[in-house]
């Protein structure tokens, strides 16, 4: 029987033992690709990343273009494109905003920041304007045709010489930045071709955990408010915004859960757009179910009073320091590790005029140790309920697209087993 040949074809770009390459992705009963697997050695398997790409003839050309890493989006371009080469829909005519020649990098960077704008989240935006930004700093060529590979390897450069707090640019920040780039100018018409091993390689970076003395010291040095912000970041393991915009309706007070909504009333989106629920102890429950009697808020952790603008944060305002409250808290328990230092930026009266003001400051002695921060709640939470969960139904509780995300856990809770068996182990008996 001889195998139908289809007009387009979705294959995966990813790496396999060691080297980069194009797999085919599976199809499902009616012939249709199925971009959450891919085909090796002929037997499906989860695709878990990379990039896909659409495989068509054009015009007598062999035409291959990367529609991204999202299985979802992938799907719906392979249909966009089988649907536009059998004649079923029309081809968008060209208009003055499509990429040519004379483009220039600044137009192309407004053009994608405002696809961005319409189609991702407030957060994602203003991370990639950033980062644009900072490719445009380093980047001396002024038009869209004249990017190539040569460009991308300079911002490898560039990054490498820079400094945050005294210490260089982590290599996995610059790649983001360098992806951003390539997505950005690419969308735009540029042809920037990159060559395998051109990425520098970059060091996991190993997931750090509150230990049980830190978090019953942190408690002790807490008000019951304080205490019951933090407890909810812990027995949730919610980000800082998805706690910040907390309502009283994402409470299930039978069931024992809090849930992440959207509130686009305070342009807040889950991220990868996913609600969920998590179940937490009764005895939150019931801490929260106390603080209601007294809360006029729709939000749990509202905008606390100013002391002296009685209008300030309204009652239904998110809390935006949070992250400020953290390390309040840690420095009051003693709990900071006195190394880090460095400056910051204050509004201060310096020679009769208000002005920005650097100071310098050491961790002993303020509230700005880099050992305590909100997500590392979240790395907790999530090593300590590994323990009782499956992995996917951890995936769900943390909100992960990828379950490749989720599986970076695996790895911390192996090594506390592993600790386990070597105290336990006959060499340890002769030391």
């Amino acid at each position: 029987m001889e195998t139908k040949r289809h007009p387009v074809n979705l294959k995966q770009y990813r790496k396999l033992d060691g080297k980069w390459q194009f797999v085919p992705v599976a199809r499902d009963a009616s012939g249709n690709p199925d971009p959450r697997l891919i085909l090796l050695n002929g037997h499906p398997v989860n695709s878990k990343g990379g990039t896909f790409y659409l495989d068509y003839q054009e015009n007598g050309r062999r035409r291959q273009i990367a529609v991204g890493t999202d299985a979802r989006e992938a799907r719906e371009e392979w249909r966009r494109k089988l649907a536009l080469l059998k004649g079923e829909i029309e081809a968008e005519p060209e208009t003055d905003d499509a990429p040519n020649a004379s483009r220039t990098i600044d137009e192309a960077i407004a053009a994608f920041l405002t696809e961005v704008e319409a189609t991702k989240g407030t957060k994602t935006f203003r991370q990639y304007s950033r980062e644009l930004e900072w490719f445009r700093r380093h980047c001396r060529k002024r038009y869209v045709a004249e990017l190539d590979r040569s460009d991308a390897m300079r911002l490898f450069v560039e990054g490498r010489k820079e400094y945050v707090d005294g210490k260089p640019l982590n290599q996995k920040t610059i790649n983001r930045r360098v992806i951003i780039m390539l997505n950005a100018m690419r969308s735009q018409g540029a042809a920037i071709e990159m060559r395998k091993g051109d990425w520098p390689k970059t060091i996991d970076k190993k997931i750090e955990i509150y230990q049980p003395e830190e978090l019953k010291a942190f408690f002790a040095a807490c008000n019951p408010e304080e205490r019951l912000v933090f407890q909810v970041f812990l027995c949730t393991g919610f980000r800082e915004r998805e706690v910040a915009t907390l309502a009283w309706s994402d409470i299930h007070w039978k069931e024992g859960k809090l849930g992440v909504s959207a509130k686009p009333d305070l342009s807040f989106t889950p991220k990868s757009y996913e609600e969920r629920t998590v179940p937490v102890p009764m005895s939150l429950i019931a801490a929260l179910r106390e603080r209601k009697k007294t809360s006029n808020s729709l939000l749990v952790f509202p905008t606390p009073p100013h002391p002296t603008r009685p209008d300030y944060g309204k009652g239904n305002n998110p809390d935006g320091h949070l992250l400020e409250l953290c390390k309040e808290i840690a420095l009051r328990a003693g709990l900071n590790c006195g190394h880090c230092k460095g400056e910051y930026t204050v509004y201060a009266l310096s020679k009769g005029v208000t002005g920005k003001v650097k100071r310098a400051y050491k961790c002993d002695k303020s509230p700005r140790c880099q050992n305590w921060y909100l997500h590392k709640f979240r790395h907790t939470f999530a090593t300590n309920i590994l323990q009782s969960v499956d992995i996917r139904s951890l995936q769900v509780m943390l909100g992960h697209k990828n379950i490749a995300t989720t599986e970076k856990y695996l790895k911390s809770l192996r090594l506390d087993q592993l600790r386990e068996r070597i105290e336990s182990s006959a060499l340890a008996a002769y030391v």
